[in-house]
């Protein structure tokens, strides 16, 4: 990424008064105190709407248009246009003098995305759900033919579950995350396991499709998924979805322990455990709020 360029110098300090905070919005005091601090505060964050307003547009947009969502003049917006342009942050139109996202933001975007991926920012929730339950706990994603294993944090008990990242699991009806996609994500995807012979790993693992079927119904309408003894005998999971900001399942968050530690028949607190965990991450991929339930999603199977 280019070294940044120094600060623009010809921003507009903000203007007094109603048009000082944003259409629809309620006036932020801070912005309309005196001083060198506030109106650097006011005109980084009008930019920054700017920007944001441009992104979410998706498309090249005019100083009218831009000017009508954020309530502000129009001299107003061409002034930051004119700095964020100068700057490499937007690019303008010869043709059409529209504006449109620039190179520079593009690759501070990219930045952005490798230091605040998704198995980065669901560790914490990760290490919390494992401190509140003592059990390993693992994120997992998927394909068209495998759950994968993206993370994990190991549990505190003795007994250790081998697993690492990177660790596949073909047979989507033989681990909790893999009923998770079978009944989260692309019905295809659910159809096409369906009507395959379904192996066995052990022998509870469920083989015939009437009752994978009934099974991922199940897990439909409660939001979770387990599988006891089902892929490797004396372990079991608990896997609940973590759904993207378009509504599709990401993948999986489970925890994963003995038996012994984590029987058949689950107690109500860890699923509650489990749920908001999965929640907080869906929250962090803009699925929702992480104030709000615990997203579950009532898909019917297809006969």
């Amino acid at each position: 990424m280019p070294s940044p360029a120094p600060p623009a110098t010809d921003l507009a300090p903000p203007e007094p008064g109603p048009g000082s905070s944003f259409a629809g919005a309620r006036p932020n005091p801070a912005l309309a105190t005196a001083g060198d601090e506030a109106s650097v505060s006011s005109t980084s964050v009008i930019s920054l709407r700017i920007l944001e307003l441009m992104a979410a547009q998706g498309a090249d947009c005019g100083i009218t248009e831009l000017a009508e969502l954020l309530g502000m003049p129009k001299a107003r917006v061409h002034r930051h246009l004119s700095a964020l342009k100068q700057q490499g942050y937007v690019t303008q139109n010869k043709r059409t003098s529209r504006y449109r996202i620039g190179w520079r933001l593009f690759l501070l975007g990219r930045k952005l995305v490798q230091q605040f991926d998704v198995v980065s920012l669901a560790k914490p929730i990760m290490e919390d759900l494992r401190n509140r339950v003592g059990q390993t706990i693992v994120i997992t994603t998927f394909d068209p033919n495998k759950v994968v294993v993206l993370d994990l944090v190991r549990g505190r008990n003795a007994l250790e579950i081998l697993l690492n990242p990177g660790t596949q699991f073909p047979g989507f009806h033989t681990v909790a995350q893999g009923k998770i996609v079978l009944a989260f994500g692309p019905p295809s995807l659910r159809e096409a396991v369906l009507s395959q012979p379904l192996a066995a790993s052990t022998p509870k693992t469920i083989t015939d499709p009437d009752r994978l079927r009934a099974e991922i119904q199940l897990v439909q309408q409660r939001g979770w998924a387990e599988a006891p003894e089902e892929v490797f005998t004396g372990i079991n999971a608990l896997a609940a979805p973590i759904f993207q900001a378009d509504g599709s399942l990401f993948g999986a968050l489970a925890i994963v322990a003995s038996i012994h530690y984590l029987p058949a028949r689950a107690h109500p607190d860890t699923v509650r455990e489990l749920m908001q965990a999965a929640a907080g991450i869906s929250a962090i991929l803009g699925a929702g709020d992480p104030g709000l339930p615990p997203r579950v999603e009532t898909r019917t199977s297809r006969a």
